[in-house]
């Protein structure tokens, strides 16, 4: 468990301008009912002695009051803007309209992250583990484990629908370790938000950790799995800007730092291969990358993560010798065999409850090399179960895989009609 950083002491060991400290208290006294030192404290996550302290600064400025319905207790006081604070608030909103927990300076950042020099790759074991939920050949399972554990870019490929999106999301379950990010950085007067509700989990904090011991603009995270397919734009690769936020957004691979970052469905981005690989394994061979703010100011973000691909395409005939070379692990994701559709077919026919009838299950195997001219793969079972399933529905009748049902599926999924199986 990474310790979290010393609770500031004072105003200016935030590292941040006082000013903008005074903009973002008099922002969120603007929104905020009622507002008391302690909940104030909470929005902008730093102890409460400090925002007591950048009060009494605003109250010499008579842009603060506190209100006739104040408890005895200074933690009990309620707070509300003057008509000067209020004008106040509206010019700090013209400046920035971001609300919200005081950034941690980029410095700090890096000073942290230079003592963490893992990336996030899953448990051998637990990845292991977890890939028996897939019916593969142990040769597969063994090449996989070890390029998704190396910590080195990989790539996943072959036919689509045999396992490979399955494969990444079963490598989320299995990354070990805890990271710390700050929720927010402050770099060359700009914010930039890394923490992501969507895809950073928070770990619960240790035992005596409380907001005045611990620095809370500062989170423990699980190591991240970052996700991203075929919506991926060029632009998503840089600092994204959001005015009515009034903050600079992390691209995914930021977002992914000291964690496992997966591009599913590679070459089918708007970006091209080319543009995404000279970007990032670039990027991920110097540690870091340096991307723009909104005003054209270059900075640099330390990127250390292990990079994951999936493709229906053959390497070979997408990327270049010099891409190739620098992704060291490709591995094909084969088409089952027979045998292996019928451990498929009983896998999830007993999850969907669905009956297998006298030879359904071979049944089916050939009905789904017929009807698919041979290109079979890994979802034919689930999906022609799932077709099974909704015509009992349907027909109000328990769900049973026999030939009847079974060709009827495989006729409207594969547009294409497999005939009779003979007994």
């Amino acid at each position: 468990m990474p310790a979290l950083p010393p609770a500031p002491e004072h105003i200016h060991d935030l590292g941040v301008p006082d000013t903008f400290v005074e903009d973002l208290l008099l922002k969120t006294l603007h929104r905020t009912a009622n507002p008391t030192p302690i909940g104030l404290a909470q929005s902008l996550c730093v102890p409460p002695a400090l925002v007591r302290e950048s009060l009494t600064g605003l109250k010499r400025q008579r842009f603060v009051e506190t209100t006739t319905a104040s408890g005895r207790l200074e933690a009990e006081w309620a707070y509300r803007l003057t008509e000067a604070g209020m004008e106040a608030a509206r010019n700090a909103f013209e400046r920035s309209k971001y609300v919200g927990p005081v950034p941690v300076p980029l410095g700090d950042y890096l000073r942290i992250l230079h003592h963490d020099h893992d990336v996030g790759r899953p448990d051998p074991v637990r990845l292991a583990k977890a890939l028996q939920q897939l019916v593969l050949a142990r040769d597969i399972v063994a090449k996989v484990c070890l390029a998704l554990t190396s910590g080195r870019p990989a790539m996943l490929w072959g036919a689509p629908g045999n396992g490979k999106t399955t494969i990444l999301e079963l490598c989320s379950e299995s990354i070990q370790g805890i990271a710390l990010m700050p929720i927010a950085v402050w770099v060359s007067g700009h914010i930039v938000r890394l923490y992501d509700d969507l895809v950073h989990i928070t770990v619960d904090d240790a035992q005596g950790e409380t907001s005045s011991n611990v620095d809370r603009r500062w989170l423990r995270i699980r190591r991240p799995f970052v996700f991203v397919g075929g919506e991926l734009r060029p632009e998503d690769l840089d600092l994204a800007y959001d005015p009515a936020l009034g903050y600079h957004q992390a691209p995914p691979h930021v977002k992914a730092h000291g964690g496992l970052l997966a591009i599913d469905d590679f070459g089918r981005q708007q970006v091209s291969p080319h543009q995404l690989l000279n970007r990032w394994i670039a990027a991920l061979e110097r540690g870091e990358d340096t991307m723009s703010l909104v005003t054209g100011e270059r900075i640099t973000f330390p990127f250390r993560s292990t990079i994951v691909f999936s493709t229906n395409i053959e390497p070979a005939t997408m990327l270049e010798e010099a891409h190739l070379r620098r992704i060291p692990y490709k591995i094909r994701i084969p088409e089952p065999t027979p045998e292996q559709l019928g451990e498929i077919f009983r896998r999830f026919a007993g999850a969907m409850h669905v009956d297998i009838g006298p030879g359904g299950i071979e049944t089916a195997v050939e009905m789904i090399r017929r009807a698919s001219q041979g290109n079979v793969r890994s979802c034919h079972p689930r999906d022609v179960l799932q077709l099974i399933v909704e015509e009992a529905r349907f027909v109000k009748r328990a769900a049973t895989l026999e030939p009847g049902a079974t060709r009827r599926a495989c006729e409207v999924y594969f547009a294409n009609d497999p005939g009779i199986i003979s007994a």
